[in-house]
């Protein structure tokens, strides 16, 4: 059951960082028909095409086909994507970590070593070569391109070996050149934190030593909230626990929610106290998500908040209702009973 944190509050999301009014995103799959997310809003592919080794197999080279694709759907449908950037590449990894072996849950679509690459100069110069094709400057860009990606989310869920089998500090190497580079290369980039796998104590304590590290090196601070196998879920989504943190550190950063999942709990409820605590946009996981299902009945009530209640510039809680306000000043009103 979830209970609602407050009986009277008001948030308003000012964010310079907020170039598209959608408040809700979608992580997707390039290969699910079923996972292309909804049209206007936010998309997150996971873990997508811009992974250094499916986007440069061999060493020099490169095959665009799949990331124009996604792209290129994305723009027809007035989608603006965030792109996770994974630094891993089969042929830089095998050679300086040909024993060093993760076990990812991205099968074969992803490398099997995911450490720190072996070489930092050929990375970034994949990374130049990616952001260059899809910051819509004129120079080198995808042909058609016409809806830019501004958004950068580098690496996701560090702290766990399945997704990065390295130290905090090389973790920190490299998110930091990472971001120096896309910052000289393009002008409006907003670099995204890699999400924080909830605030379990393992994660907890890896982000409050790396964060202060990357602090001038991102514009948003990104939490993920999993649901456990039992289904139950935190009633924000971590993020009143996540500000608390990031206030302890002295980190002032708006906060995106990148992952949600809310299982067996009552998904709307989470999603309002998430945003009550200072989410400015919250990605659903969808219907491939994994553990215990959301009911239909759920999915259907989340799906029709989406699509009635986006675009808000502020939310408002009195008692069990929320109150949400648009740019032209209008309100509609969400009964939470």
């Amino acid at each position: 059951m979830i209970r609602l944190l407050f009986t009277s509050i008001t948030v308003l999301f000012c964010s310079s960082v907020l170039a598209f009014d959608s408040r809700f995103g979608e992580l997707t799959e390039m290969f699910d028909p079923k996972m292309r997310g909804q049209d206007n809003q936010w998309v997150r592919p996971h873990p997508g095409p811009f992974v250094w080794s499916m986007i440069e197999p061999k060493e020099n080279d490169f095959f665009w086909k799949d990331a124009d694709q996604y792209v290129n759907y994305a723009q027809d449908h007035n989608q603006r994507i965030l792109a996770t950037i994974w630094p891993y590449a089969k042929w830089d990894q095998k050679t300086c970590n040909k024993k060093k072996k993760s076990r990812s849950p991205f099968g074969k679509h992803f490398p099997k070593r995911l450490n720190k690459p072996c070489s930092m100069e050929k990375y970034l110069h994949f990374l130049e070569l990616l952001v260059d094709r899809y910051d819509g400057d004129g120079n080198n860009d995808m042909p058609g391109l016409s809806n830019p990606i501004t958004h950068w989310e580098i690496m996701n869920e560090p702290e766990f070996k399945m997704f990065f089998n390295g130290t905090e500090d090389e973790f920190a190497e490299i998110f930091i050149a990472s971001s120096k580079l896309i910052r000289v290369k393009q002008e409006d980039a907003v670099i995204i934190m890699a999400g924080a796998a909830g605030m379990h104590p393992e994660s907890k304590k890896f982000w409050t030593s790396v964060m202060p590290k990357i602090n001038d090196f991102f514009d948003i601070a990104n939490i993920h909230h999993i649901t456990g196998p039992d289904g139950n879920c935190e009633k924000d989504m971590w993020v009143g626990e996540f500000s608390k943190l990031l206030n302890k550190l002295k980190i002032h950063k708006p906060i995106w929610v990148t992952e949600a999942m809310t299982g067996k709990c009552r998904a709307v409820p989470t999603y309002v106290n998430a945003f009550l605590n200072g989410a400015e946009i919250i990605f659903d996981v969808g219907i491939n998500a994994p553990g215990p299902k959301m009911s239909k009945k759920e999915r259907t009530k989340l799906n029709d908040f989406f699509k009635e209640y986006d675009n808000f510039t502020a939310i408002k809680l009195k008692n069990n209702d929320a109150e949400f306000t648009y740019k032209d000043n209008s309100k509609k009103t969400l009964s939470l009973k």
